[in-house]
């Protein structure tokens, strides 16, 4: 049983859908429980998954037992909570569901930083429950073990994959498509970024490093290509340095691939980041790429052979790499080739694989030796949602 905030956007639940999606039912069934409301993804969901929102409003005291209580109802082995917003209902559900076996999924923080008190805190609560931990980064694995004391040996690290031919094969005419859409011509240099506008994806850095390479580069343009809730904040802070006309807020889009076309170069300007599915995805798409030098891109994309890594929040650094590209093709064209080939070390189907190889692992053995059993019992019928 999986545990998430909601399923509303965002990598971790998009992932999460797409995984749900991909996984064969016989291997291990499936349920979801979102915290909050189910979220528009959860339409998403296979008929076979079902979908359980608690609903919780703040803090609530009561969400762990309803979290148990949804446990129970579809029989959990294993009760995975998705990331760290949910550790603590999760772990109480855990406590109150003897023989579930708990795993606490980290992708990343909202913010800069290590784990902050409250997180530490829960963590070690969640060891002496008993739990495992997951990681999408090698850089995550770290943390945890640095910053709460998890041994490395309960932390496994399952790296986001991304479906290549939907990134490595949009329609022949979709560049020039997107960029009649938002006006580019096709001298113009387009630099491209997806994700939700929240503070720790440092979209304010990338807008002042547009504003100090255009000054060299007329023909600079920013697609922002994500909704949130700094979204009027960074139209304001466009028209306060007189970037506005460069940059094109597109909003949340689920045609991404063809926007993609549309872009020279992609930048993952994060101050954290696990590992970036929105910059895997660019890498496929066979586009040069600058990512700042957290989580684990550094692994990811060798520095000048792969792409560019840059400081985090560093502004100056960004526009240089910008003025780099948009001035050097060849070194442009060099690193695309090879950041499509990398790309390639993180197909989707992997990932499926190594994540259903890890939950069998956790398994008792009388649940793995009647597999057959493990299909799902709703003959293609997703249970209604409830609260």
């Amino acid at each position: 049983m999986h545990v998430i905030d909601s399923l509303e956007g965002g990598g971790t639940e998009r992932t999460l859908v797409a995984l749900l999606r991909a996984f064969d039912p016989s291997v291990c069934r499936h349920a979801v429980v979102t915290m909050r409301g189910a979220g528009a993804l959860a339409a998403r969901l296979p008929d076979h998954v079902s979908c359980r929102p608690i609903s919780a409003t703040g803090r609530s005291r009561w969400a762990g037992v309803r979290v148990a209580r949804a446990a129970r109802l579809v029989g959990a082995c294993v009760i995975h909570a998705r990331n760290t917003g949910c550790w603590f209902d999760a772990t109480i559900a855990a406590l109150l569901t003897p023989r579930v076996r708990l795993v606490l999924g980290f992708h990343g923080l909202e913010r800069g930083g290590g784990l902050t008190r409250r997180q530490r805190r829960i963590t070690r609560g969640g060891l002496r429950a008993g739990a495992r931990f997951t990681s999408v980064s090698q850089a995550g694995r770290r943390q945890l073990h640095e910053d709460a004391g998890v041994p490395l040996d309960h932390i496994e690290v399952l790296p986001n994959g991304i479906d290549l031919p939907r990134f490595s094969s949009a329609p022949a005419d979709s560049r020039q498509r997107s960029r009649s859409e938002f006006h580019f011509s096709e001298g113009d240099f387009v630099v491209g970024i997806v994700g939700s506008l929240t503070p720790v994806k440092r979209h304010d850095a990338l807008i002042r490093a547009v504003a100090r390479a255009g000054r060299s580069l007329p023909h600079l343009r920013l697609l922002v290509v994500g909704d949130g809730p700094l979204r009027t904040v960074l139209h304001a802070q466009a028209q306060k340095q007189e970037v506005e006309d460069r940059i094109r807020f597109a909003g949340r889009r689920e045609d991404v691939p063809a926007l993609l076309a549309a872009m020279d170069a992609y930048v993952c300007s994060s101050e954290s980041e696990g590992m970036s599915n929105a910059l895997l995805e660019a890498m496929a798409t066979g586009l040069a790429v600058i990512a700042t030098d957290v989580g684990d891109h550094s692994v990811i994309i060798r520095h000048k052979v792969d792409g560019l890594i840059v400081k985090s929040g560093s502004s100056v650094e960004l526009a240089d790499a910008l003025m780099t590209l948009a001035c050097t093709r060849h070194l442009r064209a060099r690193l695309a080739a090879a950041s499509r080939v990398r790309a390639r070390d993180f197909d989707f189907a992997s990932s499926v694989r190594a994540y259903e190889k890890y939950y069998k692992s956790l398994l008792p053995a009388s649940v793995v030796n009647a597999q057959p059993g493990l299909a799902s019992p709703t003959s293609g019928n997703r249970p209604a949602m409830a609260s």
